[in-house]
């Protein structure tokens, strides 16, 4: 998923560079048609309904010249629902906005000519959050969103501004935020992981410190990390004084000159945090005094700093993979997924892991693309115990039939909800999305309904029972949910949640909050570019009443 980010971003990139190229040789040219009269002399205005909002049930009338010579053959749509007709003059049309209807244009139906209609915001139990003040949002994508124990967000991903901040001196991957979105200046990161680093992930530790991980080699001034550190609360990379081998000083001999000049060069200031992993790092998790990180990862790195000098590291290897455990000062913990015979960690999946999350009792739920795992067969998804060897307790069966692309679980419903691009779980049908017990087992009351021209991508189960969903679809069931949908605990469309309009964008993480008012909110973050047909800067929280 992490390597998916970055083709996403390519792929804008090309599509913008190819878009502007020949720009200074194109020619203008009158539009032949303008001026021309509408087919069947049918043309909506431009001006807005009235009203221009309104919910299921209220009667609204569009501005429009043609129809009345058509009034007995006209159907009306909104979202694909038929509204019914009130009334049609020479110059409006009412109707009744119909149930399962959501925010965008209608279009009037003649025949074989369709004719669009201004938007139409339909009101629900759901709205874009305006006292959210994210303001312009993130240049970037925004990989994760971690609640700290000071009621902040720490933000991760691979922007270099948010909300203007950051122009200047580049934010490169990390911010801190308040509940409400404002950015918090006082979190200094000393330009972070540079220009050329994203962060994937973070956690906090008991004493407010961070671990974060990502894709990334350096942290500020300090270089050669290996995708994990630890930052302090304020954001600065956590740092340590270390002995090593000192360097010749200017007579040639490490021992001659000035003694305190020797006696510098014997020490250097190191992060904090001594190890790391070669590949990608796609979560970070800690639980009883171990750092667990998880991704497509294929080795742990730590320095021998008695062996080094400041310009040469002497560095030990370990062949490890999808699951590293260590302690917070990155020292390998071997009782975890290790194989100490073989000093190396268990064989892991045979593809890739994309999410995980822990279960209480410190249980580990992967899932991903694989159909091993240590040498086990798996359907892409697996449950480690507290040791980090499989779980024969978790009830996955024969798992999903094709690649999992999220996996969360929530602690008050202690329900999981995956998504991806299968259309089985255990051989029972499920349409890319299935809601699983803690032991595994599907939840034989959900009962998913179809998604139309694509799939789910990413989903949250919130304390209430309610289940949003995004991806890249454009139907769910026979309703038009455009990247968006909220569905019930038994997979049903939930009504009058689901009036927003279409949602542009690929989501890589949802938080469950409140709003400034203490309504219900879940904050949406990713490579987004709109909302309800509001421009949001990949990032927004969206309010759900009750």
């Amino acid at each position: 998923m992490q390597l998916l980010k970055y083709k996403i971003s390519l792929l804008l990139l090309i599509l913008v560079i190819v878009a502007g190229c020949g720009k200074n040789n194109e020619k203008v040219y009158p539009n032949p048609y303008a001026g021309g009269r509408s087919p069947l002399g049918v043309k909506f205005s431009e001006e807005l309904p009235a009203p221009s909002q309104g919910s299921a049930g209220d009667k609204v009338t569009f501005k429009v010249t043609g129809l009345l010579p058509y009034k007995d053959s006209i159907h009306f749509f909104m979202s694909e629902q038929e509204a019914k007709v009130v009334a049609v003059t020479d110059g409006t049309i009412t109707i009744i906005v119909p149930a399962g209807s959501s925010s965008g244009s209608a279009y009037v139906n003649i025949g074989q000519q369709v004719f669009q209609s201004p938007v139409f915001k339909v009101i629900g139990k759901v709205k874009l959050d305006n006292t959210f003040k994210s303001g312009t949002g993130a240049d970037d994508y925004i990989n994760y969103l971690l609640p700290t124990s000071d009621n902040r967000y720490l933000m991760v991903g691979a922007f270099k501004q948010y909300n203007s901040n950051g122009v200047g001196d580049p934010l490169n991957g990390i911010a801190m935020i308040e509940k409400h979105g404002q950015f918090v200046p006082a979190f200094q990161t000393d330009s972070a992981v540079y220009g050329t680093g994203s962060v994937s992930s973070a956690v906090q530790l008991p004493d407010g410190k961070f671990i974060i991980g990502g894709f990334f080699t350096r942290y500020g001034r300090m270089k050669d990390i290996n995708q994990l550190t630890r930052i302090n609360a304020g954001g600065l990379i956590d740092t340590t004084t270390v002995q090593i081998i000192p360097t010749e000083t200017s007579s040639g001999n490490a021992h001659e000159d000035d003694p305190n000049a020797t006696e510098k060069n014997s020490f250097d200031t190191v992060p904090a945090f001594n190890g790391g992993t070669t590949g990608i790092v796609q979560k970070v998790l800690y639980y009883n005094n171990r750092v667990i990180t998880i991704g497509t990862i294929y080795g742990y790195l730590q320095k021998f700093y008695r062996n080094s000098t400041k310009t040469i590291r002497y560095i030990d290897t370990r062949r490890v993979n999808s699951v590293l455990a260590t302690d917070r000062d990155g020292n390998l913990d071997s009782t975890y997924h290790y194989n100490l015979a073989t000093h190396e960690g268990l064989p892991g999946a045979n593809g890739s892991i994309i999410d995980g999350f822990l279960l209480p009792g410190g249980k580990l739920v992967l899932a991903g693309s694989f159909n091993k795992f240590d040498g086990i067969a798996a359907g892409n998804i697996v449950c480690l115990d507290a040791n980090g060897n499989l779980d024969p307790a978790f009830r996955a069966g024969t798992g999903a039939n094709d690649r999992i692309y999220s996996a969360k679980y929530n602690a008050v419903t202690r329900k999981i909800i995956i998504t991806g691009n299968f259309q089985s779980y255990n051989g029972i049908p499920c349409n890319g999305i299935m809601l699983l017990n803690e032991d595994g087992s599907p939840v034989s009351t959900f009962l998913p309904k179809q998604f139309h021209s694509g799939t789910a991508s990413h989903a949250i189960q919130l304390n209430n029972g309610l289940i949003v969903v995004a991806g890249f679809f454009n139907r769910y069931d026979n309703y038009v949910r455009e990247g968006m949908v909220i569905i019930n605990p038994d997979g049903t469309l939930a009504a009058g949640y689901n009036n927003t309009g279409k949602m542009i964008g690929f989501v890589y993480g949802m938080q469950e909050t409140t709003s400034a008012e203490g309504e219900l909110a879940v904050i949406v973050y990713g490579a987004i570019t709109s909302f309800d047909n509001t421009r949001v800067g990949n990032i927004f929280r969206m309010v759900i009443e009750k």
